[in-house]
């Protein structure tokens, strides 16, 4: 039995609750394409004699990685898309190579990254991106590179860790037909179902917090947005 939508237009459904809840509700190929955010549970840490790293719940969050591929996998119909650390990335690989797919690790070069402790190590600059594809899946581009430079986004303050807005709209754009549906497991900010509204696409979403999800509804309701585009 499906949920009540916390949110829904005409583009958009939201669900306020847990993936491992929503996700088993929704049918088999309901998204063209998986383009998702979940907690990475390693940013926050101990300082080892830095300054800390505290993302509070955003980042705390433990995600099952075998359950929650099989869960993708059996709802997209094309590509995912699913950010990861980098201690991460290759149980997601390999987990979706496992159910038969093409995968590929992929970056995101910040170009304002934290200064945090510059003076010690190296700066933060890269997240990674688990991307899988199965066959015959859209995809608009030809011969680009796995790097994708983006700014961070300073204009969402209210999330500890918002994607740029200008970078989902690039995957949305590269990987989702016209007029076909994304979604987002982990919406967090709301950054990919915003993407796909302004690309022409409908979105499905999923969000555990209510206080993320009513920020997310307003989000949504306003008009079309460019943080981050051509950054």
């Amino acid at each position: 039995m499906m949920p009540q939508p916390y949110y829904q237009d005409d583009q958009v459904t939201l669900y306020l609750g847990r993936c491992e809840e929503i996700l088993p509700a929704l049918p088999d190929g309901v998204a063209d394409l998986v383009l998702t955010d979940p907690p990475y549970n390693c940013v926050n840490r101990a300082s080892g004699g830095l300054r800390s790293f505290d993302k509070g719940s955003a980042d705390s969050e433990f995600v099952s990685i075998p359950d929650v591929a099989r869960e993708l996998d059996r709802i997209a119909t094309g590509s995912i898309y699913v950010w990861c650390g980098d201690v991460q990335l290759s149980d997601w690989l390999t987990n979706f190579k496992e159910l038969g797919l093409s995968v590929r690790g992929c970056t995101w070069h910040k170009t304002n990254p934290s200064p945090m402790n510059g003076d010690k190590v190296w700066l933060s600059a890269a997240e990674y991106c688990a991307f899988a594809r199965k066959p015959k899946a859209y995809f608009s581009l030809s011969c680009q590179h796995n790097v994708w430079t983006h700014k961070t986004d300073q204009e969402i303050d209210w999330h500890p860790t918002p994607k740029p807005l200008g970078l989902m709209r690039q995957l949305v754009s590269a990987s989702c037909p016209p007029g076909g549906t994304v979604l987002d497991a982990f919406a967090g900010s709301g950054s990919t179902l915003r993407a796909a509204i302004d690309e022409g696409r409908k979105a499905i979403g999923v969000e555990m917090s209510e206080a993320y999800c009513e920020r997310i509804a307003k989000r949504l309701a306003q008009g079309a947005f460019d943080f981050g585009v051509g950054a």
